[in-house]
């Protein structure tokens, strides 16, 4: 086995728990993670003192190291959105990665540092306060001084930005533009480790972005930084961010075992390629092929010379939030060929043998619950060894890449049962999380709740809202599963959430006494 050091972005189970579970099905990996007690909690930083310590404490038992520049040096992913950290404290922190190196020099560090986001919305759950009153002007204003810095930008826009810097209290704008200066020096320091030779490889995440703002800005002066190092390929930048940890396990994964895996790419609509997710810059199949690069693989045209193949169900024209899909358009039929996509997959299990893993994208934050039923009535749920379509169309393609191209370098998983069912309790956690909470539960808990309480801050409604979502959860696996998945019973335990609100579920789930072999 080998021993891999991993800081997560943070405690949630996205970031903390599913490279664990990629980890015990690899094989070969031995993931050390500090205790979920000095990780943070939200808003509440993690102790990056004890971190740190932690981290020069193990790093000798280690080959590999995948660390989140973020949560070491801020806290956590929602710190580098509120944290006062001045430049001199950052270079403080980050200087522990020289040393960190210079104790461990066999040691191969795998960072990543996020472009922290710029929220399109009024609310501050997880951005800093005046955000719930002032958060869709300070975006708007992010938009508008990209497009005046590349002489885009209309009249009208050149008076609504005059208007919003006027709008905007200078004290919060100052808050925002100073961090913004701090994380953008710390990207920018992150390249130069790189160049140094601490860290092996460098992802810059670009965490709900878009075309223009200062996502873009940034990646501009990080484009700079990488060409005037000439280290094209050792640092990479596209969209993403709760997918990290689990990509670059998958990356390691990969190294320790010399494996290039050779991904073949299949949607379900013609124009699924090319649509620009929300919260993303650039089409989606761009945002696919730097996921496969970044994990290590590569993209293969040829479906009989692939190792696995990637089923994106893609948007019919254009994404929308899975909680209009009851009222989705005509294109989501029209522009789609679901029966065509099903027939495809299983031909190729058929055919190739091959591990198969289903990116559910049509909508951002939820499956397609058609698409679903129909994955689950046709038996091609059972067959493939991912599924997944949950939050952004990046988080989903990450987490949905790595089970797939651990499964496919392990034959799926052949003659190894434990291996076996813990991919098989990873992927139901995923059909149960993004299909039946995401997309069905939670909102029946929106409708019932959402105009009595604050459903983001459940606070005393706690125990109430998740008996209510517990309730829901166990109506569905009865009604789609009739509670047993491959002859097991599916099994919920420890069900409540992170960060108190109602969105960000957790749960264990178990699938006791599943066969091993399934309509291979």
């Amino acid at each position: 086995m080998t021993n891999v050091l991993y800081v997560p972005l943070d405690e949630r189970a996205c970031n903390y728990k599913f490279p664990q579970q990629l980890a015990q099905m690899s094989g070969c990996i031995r993931l050390l993670i500090p205790p979920e007690s000095i990780m943070g909690y939200r808003k509440d930083p993690a102790d990056c003192e004890a971190l740190w310590q932690w981290l020069f404490d193990h790093a000798g038992q280690c080959q590999y190291a995948i660390l989140s520049v973020d949560t070491l040096v801020y806290g956590n992913i929602l710190n580098s959105r509120l944290h006062h950290r001045t430049m001199e404290d950052c270079e403080r922190l980050l200087g522990n990665f020289r040393k960190l190196k210079a104790l461990n020099p066999t040691l191969e560090i795998h960072a990543f540092s996020i472009v922290a986001r710029v929220a399109a919305y009024n609310g501050s759950m997880e951005d800093p306060d005046y955000w719930e009153t002032h958060g869709r002007d300070i975006w708007t204003y992010t938009i508008l001084r990209d497009k005046l810095s590349r002489g885009e930008a209309t009249a009208e826009e050149r008076k609504e930005y005059t208007e919003l810097v006027a709008l905007i209290p200078p004290e919060y704008l100052n808050d925002f533009l100073t961090r913004r200066k701090v994380d953008r020096a710390v990207n920018l320091a992150c390249v130069d480790l790189t160049h140094e030779g601490v860290f092996e490889m460098l992802t810059i995440p670009k965490d709900d972005t878009a075309e223009y703002g200062y996502a873009a800005l940034d990646q501009m002066a990080i484009s700079e930084k990488i060409r005037e190092h000439r280290l094209m390929g050792r640092v990479l930048v596209y969209p993403g961010a709760d997918e990290l940890g689990c990509v670059l396990l998958a990356r390691v994964f990969c190294r320790i075992n010399s494996y290039t895996p050779r991904v073949y790419v299949r949607y379900s609509s013609t124009l699924g390629p090319l649509v620009i997710p929300i919260v993303e810059d650039r089409p989606l199949n761009e945002g696919i092929k730097a996921q496969i690069t970044s994990l290590g693989g590569i993209v293969e045209d040829s479906a009989t010379q692939s190792d696995c193949m990637l089923a994106v169900h893609s948007p019919g024209k254009e994404m929308i939030d899975s909680c209009f899909q009851d009222h989705k358009d005509l294109t989501f039929t029209s522009h789609i060929n679901t029966d065509e996509f099903i027939r495809y997959i299983n031909d190729y299990i058929d055919c190739q043998q091959k591990a198969v893993g289903v990116a559910d994208v049509a909508f951002i934050n939820g499956s397609d619950k058609e698409f679903m039923d129909y994955l689950l009535v046709s038996g091609t749920l059972h067959r493939v060894q991912s599924v997944g379509g949950w939050n952004t169309a990046m988080n989903t393609v990450g987490v949905v890449l790595a089970q797939t191209v651990i499964a496919a370098y392990r034959n799926r998983f052949d003659g190894d049962c434990g291996a076996y069912r813990l991919s098989e309790e990873f992927k139901m956690h995923d059909v149960v999380q993004d299909w039946l909470f995401q997309a069905d539960a939670l909102q029946t808990f929106f409708a019932a709740y959402k105009p009595k309480i604050d459903v983001f801050n459940l606070r005393e409604h706690y125990e109430e809202s998740y008996a209510f979502i517990g309730r829901e959860l166990h109506r569905l696996i009865d009604e789609k599963f009739s509670g047993t998945y491959k002859g097991a019973d599916i099994v919920l335990e420890n069900l409540g959430c992170h960060w108190d609100g109602a969105q960000y579920i957790r749960f264990d789930l178990s699938l006791e006494g599943i066969a091993q072999r399934w309509n291979r």
